[in-house]
């Protein structure tokens, strides 16, 4: 049986989490024209979503816009571990990490500032200039 899992993030820049999701490495899946795309499941059990995210295997995770703007993230996590490798807990912290680092560097840019970003043990250190 199928085990889908919305979660709800604060993430609400569509385009952020776009360009988060790929600089992670994974590949967006959109429909045709704004529509639906099919999240796939266990035992071939689906929900529709805005768009996805391939993984290694036959399953997808989906983002879903809900009613307040935000995005949801869902996925069916009882088995996507097991097969895929990407846990659910990591993949959300990478994902607000990525999203966050996305977010500034688009805020620094559209305002004419130079960004630097050195990668520590710590995470993402950036450095925003203007001169």
């Amino acid at each position: 049986m199928s085990h889908f899992t919305q979660v709800k993030t604060a993430i609400t820049n569509v385009t952020q989490l776009k360009k988060a999701l790929k600089a992670m490495g994974h590949t967006v899946v959109e429909g045709e024209n704004g529509a639906a795309v099919e999240v796939r499941g266990f035992f071939e059990e689906s929900q529709t979503a805005d768009f996805k995210i391939l993984t290694s295997t036959k399953y997808d995770i989906g983002f879903k816009q809900s009613v307040d703007g935000s995005y949801e993230v869902l996925g069916d996590w009882e088995l996507l571990p097991k097969v895929s490798g990407i846990e659910q807990e990591e993949f959300h912290k990478s994902l607000r990490r990525e999203y966050a680092k996305q977010v500034v560097l688009g805020i620094a840019q559209d305002r004419g500032y130079e960004v630097q970003c050195h990668e520590t043990e710590n995470g993402t250190e950036m450095v925003v200039s203007q001169w």
